[in-house]
């Protein structure tokens, strides 16, 4: 298991995909706060070149890097069935579950690469070019971020584990928006005239992640609370468990 999570870290980090997607990511948020430092340089009385501002947008936009953790399986998995890649893996004579959570493994890991990188640029540029709304900001956005990195982790799992169901990285994008987005959607309508449904969505990933409300001072979240954060990791935690076990059933099925 060890030479094949060692041979999948070679393999995805020796390739453009990671470092390209990583330094998109990281090129948005600089160009953000550049565009707000200069809108402020260049206008009069701009009020949202602050820290406060620049942080908050992003912790408002939870739900964004969920879509980027599909981008990421995405780029773990390489269309491998596709390219028949995997076989290689298979005639060195490793079995199919030591093939699929060597990927998850890999894909965690360079997911956290990106999400490092990514948000030190935004509070270091921030802190850099922006006014200093104060250290609660800064807090509010770890936290969130530290709230919803089981789910971000869960959707990375997701789409692997739906790439190797459906056998094709088209069906399997559609399938992650079908199964993280459309769902999550249907059950909160729902969830207006039935209570069950209603208990069912505070549950759901992109639900959790993307709820919002406004409060006295900035937007309160899901995670805003002690018991709304365990509540998030606690869902993120279980989507993890059951896209694994999904992923293992249908890797072991599939026809290589």
């Amino acid at each position: 298991m060890a030479n094949c999570i060692k041979s999948e870290f070679y393999r995805v980090f020796h390739t453009k995909s990671v470092y390209l997607m990583t330094g998109a990511c990281l090129l948005v948020v600089l160009l953000y706060n550049v565009i707000l430092w200069c809108m402020a340089t260049f206008t009069m009385d701009f009020p949202w070149a602050t820290t406060k501002h620049a942080f908050s947008t992003l912790e408002a936009d939870m739900h964004i890097p969920l879509f980027l953790s599909a981008v990421m399986g995405s780029v773990v998995v390489s269309d491998e069935l596709k390219h028949r890649t995997i076989n290689n893996s298979v005639a060195f004579g490793l079995s199919r579950e030591q093939i699929y959570l060597a990927r998850v493994i890999v894909g965690m890991a360079a997911s956290a690469v990106c999400l490092l990188v990514t948000e030190a640029g935004l509070i270091g540029s921030g802190y850099l070019l922006l006014e200093n709304s104060g250290s609660v900001y800064t807090l509010s956005l770890l936290k969130g971020t530290v709230a919803c990195v089981p789910a971000w982790i869960a959707g990375m799992v997701a789409f692997i584990s739906l790439y190797y169901a459906t056998g094709r990285e088209s069906i399997g994008i559609w399938s992650w928006i079908l199964v993280m987005v459309a769902v999550p959607a249907v059950v909160r309508l729902l969830g207006m005239k039935f209570e069950l449904c209603t208990r069912l969505s505070s549950w759901l990933l992109y639900t959790m992640i993307s709820y919002t409300e406004p409060g006295e001072e900035w937007l309160i979240y899901s995670w805003s609370t002690t018991g709304g954060f365990l509540k998030c990791q606690e869902a993120g935690i279980i989507g993890i468990a059951l896209f694994i076990v999904l992923g293992i059933l249908v890797i072991r099925r599939r026809e290589l």
